[in-house]
């Protein structure tokens, strides 16, 4: 059997060997043929080796058919290869010359499929919930190819996994066993995980280099779940777990901010391994200079004066530079009601009132602006109000009409997420025999109210709607898309 190609796990040479009178050796390319390559016509193709997949799947995906033409050495063969390797269903690979007749070549695909997974075993642990964790989270389900690189993985993550936890010792060992299948070309295997996690990693000493400004002993307290093993200590665990101290970690440095030293940090961290059972954790901090705060201003502020802003900062020029306070001065996320910048604006928006009467005598306030016009006046109102809107309230002329035309104005100007209130849209209170019985109101509310529904019914995906039918009524409509608003689509009551 002639060798035309040996594809290896690395796929990087693909050997070529005619004994036809002249041997050679070339790397497969794309881009260009080799200067010696030999165009044949393409006679039987047979698949061997271990596969579940029938010859004429396997032929059929490599796109080679007899009495096709191909150049060997070639770009066909190779980019065959890769699309088989691309399918990551096999650990081995070769395409061989049978024979040759004349300019006829027989060719052979063997390949070795990787095996399939029948079963996931995890030995050495006792809870039936942890193994089942192990197998969810590596993925481990049956049907799944196993190669090298899998069983690497895993065996990595899981022992990873436990030494996060302060099981430093954890070893994990993977192994697979050939299932017996009676099945023709059946290639199952059953995965055995051992895992031995061993005892949790006491820390021994924890020491400090380069820390001039904090002792070791506040540093230490900063450290709140990562202690040293103390006779005395025992209400706290010693135990090593990876995601407290990096978390103490940045607890440390955070305290050195507050002391004025922002660029401190943390320059190495090693863990020592005194014996199988306890650890030293050595740590190198860089203190870098101390600071203190300078002038202090403010730009692009028009409602709140310097003045106030620094009230509440509450920072001196000279104080030493704490970066968690101010931090906490400009924005605390630890408070959602605390006094801080980012709640002093926040909690005080801005007012646009639209009226055909002078309303700006009733108060005097810069977040209150009143702008004297009709509603429907919408090149004026637009020039003087924001382009986006959190609330818009409707109280003007309440006919249905009118209601519709303002609505589909202004709704276009309200943020995704805010809300449109319409008022006066029931009309029970103005019914025959109540107390605010007036025909006008109860025609033109009860039409307002309809019409609000013939809205909302061809829109119902955009907009949510209440109702509220307190007093005269509130139409209490949320944003629920920035998409333009469709026509209104009448409701046809049942016949």
């Amino acid at each position: 059997m002639n060798n035309l190609v040996k594809a290896g796990m690395t796929q990087k040479l693909f050997t070529l060997l005619f004994f036809i009178g002249v041997t050679f050796a070339t790397q497969a390319q794309d881009k260009e043929l080799p200067p010696n390559s030999t165009k044949y016509t393409i006679g039987e193709i047979n698949v061997t080796g271990t596969t579940s997949y029938n010859e004429q799947t396997v032929i059929a995906f490599t796109n080679l058919k007899t009495g096709e033409q191909i150049f060997i050495p070639g770009t066909k063969i190779s980019k065959v290869l890769n699309k088989l390797w691309d399918l990551g269903l096999f650990s081995d690979i070769n395409i061989y010359v049978t024979k040759i007749t004349g300019d006829v070549v027989d060719l052979e695909i063997e390949i070795q499929e990787l095996p399939e997974l029948a079963e996931t075993k995890i030995r050495g642990l006792k809870r039936k919930k942890k193994k089942e964790e192990l197998i969810k989270e590596n993925k481990l389900t049956a049907g799944k190819r196993v190669t090298e690189n899998l069983i690497t993985t895993t065996q990595n993550r899981i022992a990873n996994s436990y030494k996060e936890e302060g099981y430093l010792n954890a070893k994990v060992k993977i192994n697979t066993v050939k299932v017996e299948d009676t099945l023709p070309n059946s290639n199952k295997v059953l995965m055995v995980v051992d895992v031995d996690k061993g005892e949790k990693v006491k820390i021994d000493d924890i020491q400090f280099n380069g820390n001039e400004a904090l002792s070791d002993a506040k540093l230490s307290k900063q450290l709140k779940k990562t202690k040293e093993k103390k006779f005395w200590r025992f209400w706290k665990r010693s135990k090593f777990i990876a995601e407290e101290y990096k978390s103490d970690k940045a607890s440390l440095i955070k305290k050195y901010k507050e002391k004025g030293y922002r660029d401190a940090r943390i320059t190495n961290d090693t863990i020592i391994k005194k014996d199988d059972n306890s650890i030293v954790l050595e740590l190198d901090v860089e203190e870098g200079n101390r600071y203190y705060f300078g002038n202090i201003s403010f730009l692009g502020n028009s409602v709140y004066s310097d003045e106030q802003l620094k009230q509440i900062v509450n920072v001196q020029k000279g104080d030493v530079y704490n970066g968690t306070l101010l931090e906490k001065q400009v924005a605390d996320p630890t408070k959602p009601d605390a006094v801080d910048l980012t709640n002093l604006y926040q909690n005080n928006g801005y007012l646009f009132s639209v009226d055909t009467v002078v309303c700006s005598k009733i108060i005097k306030d810069s977040r209150w602006s009143f702008l004297q016009t009709r509603d429907d006046n919408f090149e004026l109102v637009k020039s003087k109000v924001p382009a986006q809107l959190d609330v818009i309230y409707l109280d003007s002329v309440h006919e249905a009409s009118h209601v519709e035309k303002i609505f589909y104005a202004y709704y276009k100007m309200l943020k995704n997420g805010g809300y449109f209130f319409i008022d006066d849209i029931s009309h029970i209170p103005y019914l025959k025999k109540k107390k605010r019985n007036n025909f006008y109101c109860e025609i033109n509310n009860k039409e307002t109210y309809n019409r609000i529904l013939d809205i909302y019914n061809n829109n119902s995906d955009l907009l949510d709607l209440n109702f509220s039918f307190k007093s005269s009524g509130l139409a209490i409509i949320k944003k629920n898309s920035n998409a333009p608003l469709k026509p209104k689509e009448k409701i046809i009551a049942r016949e």
